[in-house]
């Protein structure tokens, strides 16, 4: 909008000598959105109108509203991508979202302006849950976020499950895989991240309230690890790289693992948008992507730099055989 008046400030200066009626339009243009721009050019032509400017002037005003009409009005809508914080470290939580970002970026730039923005989980997901144009990847899904998210068809990621992680002493007599159920029925206390989905574990984790500890705000995942090193609960279930992202060296060598016996090997996570015209836009734009071997070159990178080699290409195997990713010939 600016435009039309840097356009039309020449014309106004020769024509009507008008400081107070250029202050006029100023304002009009300063409150305008874009998507208000053709009511805009009515009412400012119409202001002139109202001064007597005569007919040559006013078709000159029309002719430029027209010519710069259509930059405006066609411009590509807005859409903001969301990366959440899983770590205190800001510098190793920023890099993973940029590389998705930078990976998704060309194709969701055909049809949108992107911008990325970090944010803490619980309102990455409230974000997400409202008519705001934003998305997001690597979520995993589950029944409530089916309900008030978009999901692409094909995970964005892999996540090697969660598992089990308390103090050495406390976990010596356990076997390699745990049952979580067994444990709160033996009166063990865990912590847990509220905003986020434990998938098999959610309904359990009810129906144990008094003996699990709900974490919410920033740095939720940061905060979890600490109530374990603190002693405030015995046992929490966490990734090993957040934990090890999350703890010194000489605080992660105090505990130890085990596998947690409701869960399968892998989750998914996937692109997730709101339910908006531009979310399910983005969710299309995605879907057609994430089937080009493009796409399967990134996830393979991006699988064998988080985990052991045999276990990517388990991951990978997954992705060829259920989703059919397509590979270079």
């Amino acid at each position: 909008m600016s435009f039309i008046l840097v356009l039309l400030q020449p014309l106004l200066t020769k024509y009507l000598k008008a400081p107070t009626l250029d202050n006029k339009i100023q304002n009009l243009v300063q409150k305008s959105p874009k998507g208000l721009f053709i009511k805009t050019t009515l009412e400012i032509l119409g202001i002139f109108k109202e001064k007597g400017i005569n007919m040559k002037f006013f078709k000159i005003c029309i002719l430029i509203s027209l010519l710069v009409t259509p930059s405006l009005i066609y411009a590509n809508p807005s859409l903001t991508i969301l990366s959440y914080s899983y770590f205190s470290d800001e510098d190793a939580d920023s890099r993973p979202g940029e590389q998705y970002y930078n990976f998704f970026q060309p194709i969701l730039n055909t049809y949108f302006n992107t911008v990325l923005t970090r944010t803490n989980h619980a309102r990455l997901i409230k974000r997400l849950s409202t008519n705001e144009a934003v998305c997001s990847f690597n979520l995993i899904k589950t029944k409530a976020r089916n309900k008030q998210l978009v999901f692409s068809q094909i995970p964005t990621y892999m996540h090697q499950q969660r598992k089990l992680f308390g103090f050495k002493n406390t976990l010596k007599d356990l076997p390699t895989k745990v049952s979580i159920s067994k444990l709160l029925n033996n009166k063990h206390t865990f912590a847990i991240v509220s905003s986020t989905s434990y998938q098999q574990l959610d309904a359990i984790f009810s129906d144990y309230r008094t003996q699990v500890a709900k974490i919410t705000g920033a740095n939720s995942f940061a905060q979890l690890s600490q109530l374990l090193i603190h002693k405030r609960v015995d046992m929490i279930i966490d990734y090993e790289n957040t934990m090890k992202m999350n703890l010194t060296d000489t605080q992660f060598s105090q505990l130890e693992s085990r596998d947690i016996s409701e869960y399968p090997e892998f989750i998914n996570g996937y692109f997730a948008c709101s339910k908006t015209s531009e979310g399910k836009k983005a969710i299309a734009l995605i879907d057609n992507y994430m089937k080009t071997p493009a796409a399967y070159d990134f996830l393979k990178q991006t699988h064998h730099n988080s985990t052991s080699p045999e276990v990517a290409e388990r991951m990978m195997a997954i992705y060829k055989t259920t989703f059919n990713i397509a590979q270079h010939k």
